[in-house]
């Protein structure tokens, strides 16, 4: 399954629009465009956390789901996120991924959020994922 067809299988990936920038045989980088509905301090003008979460959630799963050749999302089991600075609403967010352990049921997967460049990260995240047999 290629990334654009799992993006496709995944309904938050669709909800919230985001898209495939690159990818290799392990990870990917991923972009969402600001949209007002993603703001979460309308005084900052700043992402709502709750969204930079699930989107390097759901780039993890669909970096691992690229990478095993899986025809459905992986389950979570844990996801450990850092947030580490406010992502400005009026700039795209980027989300790279990269496999950590690329097991036969258990995956690891690593997020790192960032926005004009990669050396100013927004927010970290590390997941693990069972794959369903």
């Amino acid at each position: 399954m290629t990334f654009e067809e799992a993006i496709q299988e995944v309904p938050y990936a669709r909800q919230l629009g985001f898209e495939l920038v690159e990818h290799t045989e392990q990870g990917a980088i991923f972009e969402l465009q600001p949209d007002e509905r993603f703001i979460g301090n309308p005084m900052l003008r700043a992402f709502h956390g709750g969204v930079i979460c699930g989107l390097m959630e759901c780039a993890m799963s669909l970096t691992v789901m690229g990478a095993a050749n899986l025809a459905e999302p992986p389950r979570l089991i844990n996801q450990t996120t850092s947030f580490l600075g406010s992502a400005s609403a009026d700039e795209p967010v980027r989300i790279r991924t990269e496999m950590t352990k690329p097991g036969k049921r258990i995956l690891g997967a690593y997020a790192r959020a960032y926005q004009r460049s990669e050396e100013v990260l927004v927010a970290k995240c590390s997941s693990l994922f069972k794959v369903r047999a």
